[in-house]
């Protein structure tokens, strides 16, 4: 049985929201916004879920979609 993409987002959240938010921090330099944007990319790559190919790996697709949503705030 595949996993639902809920469950696979939480999944995600799990193993990687740590690195998402310090790559964050890094580029708007404030904790609270880089909070924020971490629930950003993750609500995006949750809404994303079925066009997400897997011809990177999921952390590089979270990077990415870290990076576009941050990039506007930067």
């Amino acid at each position: 049985m595949t996993a639902s993409p809920k469950d696979e987002i939480s999944r995600l959240y799990n193993e990687h929201s740590r690195s998402i938010i310090h790559f964050i921090i890094l580029m708007v330099t404030d904790y609270s916004s880089a909070e924020d944007l971490t629930h950003d990319t993750f609500i995006k790559a949750y809404t994303k879920w079925d066009s997400f190919n897997h011809q990177s790996s999921e952390r590089t697709w979270l990077f990415s979609i870290a990076h576009n949503v941050t990039m506007p705030h930067h």
